[in-house]
């Protein structure tokens, strides 16, 4: 098998980052947007020593869980990747990769609970970020096709609020003749267009540049309807982290205002949120239902943002405290602390794996760790803290595996393990597992 070659495949299984899998003669084959069960004719455009990588280039005999993609752009946009799969279908796909990843990284043999879905599959995004690039004279504002950097300029997306894509194209026309960035050659000024959208459809429009040069008509996207906010974010340095550390505010508050179960969160224009409301309070369901409070425990709460974890527990326990490292969602969870009269939450600020070993007496830990997970010597101070119960809530299904097995190694028992959809559409899998402390 060399590149190019045309063959026909069976297409086992899907793997994480939603690529279809099958096999020649022993050779792992991966193949962008093939479905379970299905045979197809393929093409080799990658071969390496220990697998391929094909494109489809005729389906023959369709899997039962492929349907027709809703967005003209799939496959060009890396956006999504699970279109092509009926959504019950992505539920059971998600299942089984948060089943294979526990069981094959972390030895960690739990039955994965059913994934229960009631909101929306579409327009569920509160949050998008496109990318902002040159496009020989204009601007080019869109996503990124699948793995690389090059930009798809799209009419529409079917994730995020119809508001967002008006936005977008209002911004394309006040910013004509403004520099894109390169990010090969670290020029050009206007990085990244974000918007995000809070309670009443209020949204905050961030424009991140490279410099502090402001756009000459950034100030006209106040003019459009339903902006409520216009921020300006720099970022100079070369990396593919979209804020930088400066923020300014331009117009209007610079905040949005989220609710989930009834509490009211300020989030900064760079704190993290949440981007499906909805998925967020059946979230947080899960996380009350394994802390399981009786109103005497003292909680910690790592990687707490904004609060949001934090302060729904707050009602329920004894004492709530908070550990973040970026300082301004933590002025966030403050004012939100105040906002909502909470008197038995406090939040501090500082890198977990340093505060923590400051830090003793907690009945329940509760951590939300970025994608790669916890160190070892974060994970053993958890342990070393004897809480009775660890809610860990993962967005990455083998840094999750890794890190449950290695708490199970320091005395706990993984329990339960329920995956929750806040990605519709993607290949993401967002988990809430529980573990309990070894008598």
């Amino acid at each position: 098998m060399v590149t190019g070659d045309e063959i026909e495949l069976f297409v086992n299984r899907l793997v994480p980052g939603g690529e279809g899998l099958a096999e020649v003669a022993g050779l792992k084959v991966f193949v962008p947007y093939a479905a379970p069960e299905e045979r197809i004719r393929a093409r080799v455009v990658k071969r390496k020593s220990d697998y391929a990588v094909a494109e489809i280039i005729q389906v023959v005999e369709p899997s039962p869980l492929r349907t027709e993609p809703r967005c003209q752009y799939y496959g060009q946009c890396g956006g999504c990747q699970l279109q092509h799969i009926s959504y019950p279908g992505q539920l059971v796909i998600k299942k089984l990769l948060l089943n294979d990843a526990l069981q094959r990284i972390g030895k960690i043999f739990v039955p994965v609970t059913n994934i229960a879905y009631k909101s929306s599959q579409w327009r569920y995004r509160n949050k998008t970020q496109y990318p902002v690039t040159q496009n020989t004279n204009d601007l080019k504002i869109g996503f990124y096709e699948r793995r690389s950097h090059n930009l798809v300029s799209i009419a529409e997306c079917f994730l995020h609020p119809n508001k967002f894509d008006q936005i977008r194209l209002e911004a394309l026309k006040l910013f004509k003749g403004e520099n894109g960035y390169d990010e090969k050659r670290h020029q050009g000024n206007i990085r990244h267009l974000v918007l995000r959208q809070g309670k009443e459809d209020e949204i905050t429009v961030i424009v991140v540049t490279r410099t502090k040069k402001l756009p000459a008509k950034l100030a006209a996207l106040a003019d459009i309807p339903g902006v409520k906010s216009v921020v300006q974010n720099i970022n100079p340095e070369k990396t593919n982290r979209i804020f930088g550390k400066e923020t300014k505010i331009l117009f209007g508050s610079g905040f949005v205002k989220k609710v989930v179960l009834g509490r009211e969160f300020r989030v900064s224009p760079t704190s993290f949120f949440q981007v499906n409301i909805p998925q967020a309070e059946e979230l947080c369901r899960k996380v009350i239902n394994a802390v399981a409070p009786t109103g005497t425990e003292s909680v910690l709460d790592l990687y707490s943002g904004v609060g949001m974890l934090s302060l729904i527990l707050s009602g329920m326990v004894r004492k709530v405290t908070g550990v973040e490292i970026d300082p301004i969602a933590v002025s966030d969870a403050r004012i939100n602390t105040e906002w909502q009269g909470v008197k038995n939450a406090v939040f501090l600020e500082g890198d977990v794996k340093n505060l923590i070993g400051e830090l003793n007496c907690f009945d329940v830990v509760v951590l939300d760790p970025p994608r790669k997970g916890c160190d070892i010597a974060t994970l053993s101070r958890i342990a070393a803290l004897k809480p009775r119960t660890v809610v860990y809530v993962s967005c990455n299904p083998a840094t999750l595996a890794r890190d449950l097995a290695i708490l199970e190694e320091k005395g706990y028992l993984c329990e339960r393990v329920e995956p929750v959809d806040m990605f519709p559409q993607t290949s993401h899998i967002e988990t809430v597992a529980t573990l309990q402390r070894k008598i």
